[in-house]
């Protein structure tokens, strides 16, 4: 779909960062993942996610949609049941940050 690079040009100029989660997976293929939650400026939220050997090198490879009649609370759902099924595979949340009001699941950023 693109590289991360490009993604959070996008991401910084049209849309507003709700999360953000950075996972790691010390043996195999992709070392990182970053997860990524945002808004748009027409209201749709977006789950994307990124994968690569390091920061630097990561490759936007999914995006979903969430449902926006359903608001921020089913786009912070999706969101967390991402995160259960990547921990369930073997990957560990590094570091994670959101704005205000998101749920526990994510915890604010220092």
């Amino acid at each position: 779909m693109g590289s991360h690079a490009q993604l959070a040009q996008g991401v910084e100029t049209h849309e507003t960062l709700l999360a953000s989660v950075l996972l790691s997976r010390p043996h195999g293929g992709a070392r990182l993942r970053g997860l990524l939650l945002s808004e748009t400026e027409s209201g749709e939220f977006l789950l994307r996610l990124c994968e690569g050997a390091d920061d630097a090198w990561m490759i936007w490879i999914d995006q979903r949609r969430a449902r926006s009649q359903f608001g921020r609370a089913y786009a912070e759902a999706l969101t967390s049941s991402w995160l259960d099924r990547m921990e369930a595979d073997g990957w560990r949340v590094t570091w994670q940050a959101r704005r205000e009001g998101l749920p526990s699941r994510l915890p604010v950023a220092a």
